[in-house]
């Protein structure tokens, strides 16, 4: 018996539950939330929509043996709120959160999408004494595929023709990797990839700004790195993994399958997207230390 557990029954976590119900990859989903009347309704809701066991608790104990636990629990970002302005509201819900994970799912991996995800994801990591392979942060997933799409758009061509990684931090230091843009049958326009590069850096906020939050992206890149996961897929992916020499969780490329992390992946920079790189983790380490990380 397979099952997942879902932390945050809001718009993005229920959302999330709801992408993953679709996936088909698991026999049990657990929803849990602060909220009872909430989390509940969103059970019920779901669980007339699968033919999967769904419960929607308050009670921590639900998750015991879950193959996988998806932290979306955390304040929402506001459209003049950048994700790191939320960590220190977030830090201490993470914390109650992996206190629970710890007690009654000590031999889970842990899948952190609550923002700011880069940060998150290393205090999850701290807190719950994990091995590195165990944890790991989704913003990569959906950054890459933002990007994705506004290179389509630019160059005029469908999703599927278009290869493109974004690494580094998941928020305003992102690194778009101009030197990883393929588009099938095209010559690449630098001036189309900048223009490309503009618009996903500021993906997140511009959706934020014009219906208060984003759901659906984050929603799909969450559910798609479960499956994979689930499915033992063993496919590169960008995700915010431990990188040991700055001491902070960021984007790199990985190798995502049931172990988790199998492998943490070179790749290659120029020396601006390294600098970019560079700063991005000195960021997330000030940031860190200012909780007390």
């Amino acid at each position: 018996m397979s099952k997942i557990s879902v932390i945050g029954a809001g718009r993005l976590g229920s959302t999330i539950a709801f992408s993953i119900v679709k996936e088909q990859v698991c026999d049990e989903l657990v929803i849990i939330d602060i909220i009872e009347d909430l989390v509940q309704g969103e059970g019920l809701d779901l669980g007339q929509t699968a033919i999967m066991k769904i419960d929607g608790s308050t009670d921590y104990s639900l998750i015991e043996g879950s193959d996988l636990i998806v932290i979306v629990a955390g304040i929402a970002r506001k459209p003049d709120m950048t994700r790191e302005q939320l960590l220190g509201t977030n830090a201490k819900i993470m914390k109650s959160v992996i206190e629970n994970v710890k007690k009654f799912a000590p031999d889970t991996k842990l899948l952190v999408v609550a923002n700011p995800m880069d940060a998150m994801t290393y205090i999850a990591l701290k807190e719950s004494g994990f091995p590195a392979d165990r944890v790991f942060g989704m913003g990569g997933v959906v950054d890459s595929n933002r990007f994705k799409y506004f290179l389509s758009r630019e160059f005029e061509v469908p999703l599927a023709d278009v290869d493109a990684m974004v690494v580094g931090q998941h928020g305003e230091i992102m690194v778009p990797l101009a030197s990883s843009v393929k588009i099938q049958g095209k010559d690449l326009d630098q001036e189309k990839v900048d223009k490309a590069i503009f618009r996903t850096k500021d993906a997140g906020r511009e959706v934020i700004a014009l219906k208060g939050a984003t759901f659906y992206a984050p929603a799909h890149a969450t559910s798609t790195m479960v499956r994979m996961f689930m499915k033992d897929e063993n496919v590169v992916v960008p995700s915010s993994v431990y990188h040991e020499e700055f001491d902070v969780c960021l984007g790199q490329p990985i190798m995502l399958g049931r172990n988790g992390v199998e492998a943490v992946l070179e790749f290659n920079m120029t020396d601006e997207e390294k600098e970019t790189f560079k700063k991005a983790a000195e960021a997330l380490r000030a940031n860190l230390e200012a909780v007390g990380y």
